[in-house]
């Protein structure tokens, strides 16, 4: 018998070759379909791998890292490349979420509870940033930039602990109340918010700070914490805020 071409076939017997064009089609369309599940199920490439390597978490000593680094840290296997949750420990199904707190925020808490810190101090952190807001109450006369007995004691107290942090860059944010002030030493408020952070910067260099490590602001009477005219809420306008960043 002759050979005959695979269309000569077709054309001989349109209704019992015909089906044999559809199948062809459809066995593409399924090869075509497991191909794009393999792409898309392939997270080990290298775009993601990059991705992933770009995640920056704060291990347990308040050092940035990189998730992978993290993982295999603290004993997980990054490979194969796994879900960002998982390198992190983050599955409630698992075990306990893991505290991220840098280490200064763990003494600074237990200074500021176990002290009399506790009624002139308040602290906030994310990520790298710790922010410290000291209650005017305690540093500073009305119209003055001289520090309270109590509030050198504020900051010396404060000063040994970040001494053991030298990591932290320190920025001190001077506030003032609203009161119309127009002295020859401060004709504004914004002279006497910088003259206030100036006043805690010179004593942190007291204790033997270094220099690089701080910087000095004043924000005038415009960031109040309270509104009015009362005694006590001018007296917390006249604050020291301090943010530590990790550098």
């Amino acid at each position: 018998m002759s050979t005959k071409s695979f269309m000569q076939i077709i054309d001989t017997d349109d209704s019992a070759r015909a089906w044999i064009v559809t199948f062809a089609d459809m066995m593409t369309l399924i090869l075509v379909f497991f191909i794009l599940l393999y792409t898309l199920a392939d997270y080990e490439d290298a775009a993601y791998r990059k991705l992933v390597a770009s995640v920056q978490v704060l291990d347990g000593d308040g050092n940035q890292i990189s998730v992978i680094d993290y993982a295999t840290k603290n004993g997980r296997n990054p490979e194969p490349l796994k879900p960002i949750e998982e390198m992190l420990g983050l599955n409630p199904t698992e075990q306990v979420i893991e505290n991220l707190r840098p280490a200064i925020v763990e003494e600074l808490e237990s200074m500021i509870g176990n002290t009399d810190l506790s009624d002139s101090v308040d602290l906030a952190f994310n990520a790298d940033k710790v922010m410290l807001q000291i209650d005017g109450r305690y540093l500073f006369p009305s119209g003055k930039a001289e520090l309270k007995d109590g509030g050198r004691v504020i900051f010396s107290n404060l000063g040994y602990l970040f001494s053991q942090y030298a990591d932290y860059k320190i920025a001190i944010r001077g506030h003032t109340d609203n009161l119309t002030i127009g002295t020859t030493q401060f004709p504004s408020n914004w002279e006497l918010s910088i003259a206030r952070a100036n006043s805690v910067l010179k004593l942190l260099l007291d204790l033997g700070f270094d220099p690089n490590r701080l910087s000095a602001a004043g924000y005038g009477e415009f960031y109040p914490i309270s509104k009015g005219d009362g005694v006590k809420i001018l007296q917390q306008n006249r604050r020291i805020e301090l943010k530590l960043t990790s550098r």
